[in-house]
């Protein structure tokens, strides 16, 4: 992971953000329109366009070569290495709490979002460019089906309309299954990694109240996780490496949300 120095410096900032907006560098809180200030919970609909990009590549050692005929690493590294992208419905549960001072609103707010992503890549049988009488297959499937997201909010606010942003850490379950099989060695194999990974969340939305609390909401949210995936796997029973495996999984999710804030 290389996100924790980041991480960390997006929260402190956040939080200095919450501890030095001062009631006097905003205007009266009546001047809002509203009262922004304090609990809430929403259910939100969403489309979310999701995508992973495996970084999965062929180890020359021992079975797989390069000679003058070809190079099997320049040829299947370009296969194993296909986007996986798809188009999901997602449905969020919301909570989190504002501060208000003036027009100017801070607080966090807590993300659970269900999408079932799950999407796969396959190619072959193609034929090896060094050994054109052998052909190979090969299958990658990456799934997750949450995301969840602890992100400080800072907001401002202008008769009944809240415009806001937000980031912070998030975490999902992800599972990556690759398979391979060639005619050269009449042999298969079949690597699965379910890693519980971390990332980046982040969004910029603006909110519309209604009476009694209510708030209409839409909002766009970005999630990054660069590490979802890794491990190795080999080919021909010879004990060595043939592959090995990671990917990153990144998220565009467009929502609709209602809220009721106490």
């Amino acid at each position: 992971m290389h996100f924790g120095k980041f991480e960390a410096l997006l929260l402190s900032g956040a939080a200095a953000v919450a501890l030095f907006v001062s009631p006097a560098m905003a205007d009266d809180t009546a001047t809002s329109g509203a009262d922004w200030q304090g609990f809430y919970l929403g259910l939100a609909l969403g489309g979310a366009h999701s995508a992973a990009k495996p970084d999965t590549g062929v180890v020359y050692n021992g079975y797989f070569f390069t000679d003058a005929s070809g190079s099997d690493r320049e040829q299947v590294n370009p296969v194993l290495q296909r986007r996986l992208d798809g188009l999901d419905v997602t449905g969020s549960v919301l909570a989190g709490y504002d501060f208000q001072s003036g027009n100017i609103t801070y607080g966090l707010e807590g993300d659970l979002t269900f999408m079932g992503f799950s999407q796969t890549e396959s190619f072959g049988p193609a034929n090896y460019d060094n050994n054109p009488s052998a052909t190979f297959t090969t299958s990658t499937t990456v799934e997750s089906d949450f995301l969840l997201s602890l992100r400080p909010k800072l907001g401002y606010v202008t008769g009944p309309f809240q415009f806001y942003i937000s980031a912070g850490p998030s975490v999902s379950r992800f599972k990556m299954t690759h398979e391979y099989s060639d005619t050269a060695s009449g042999k298969s194999i079949t690597f699965s990694d379910s890693k519980t990974a971390l990332g980046v969340s982040s969004s910029v939305g603006v909110g519309y109240m209604l009476s009694d609390g209510w708030v209409l909401r839409s909002d766009y949210v970005f999630s990054y996780y660069p590490d979802i995936a890794g491990g190795s796997s080999e080919l021909n029973g010879d004990g060595k490496t043939d592959f090995t495996y990671g990917s990153d999984f990144q998220s565009h999710n467009l929502r609709l949300a209602l809220i009721k804030r106490f």
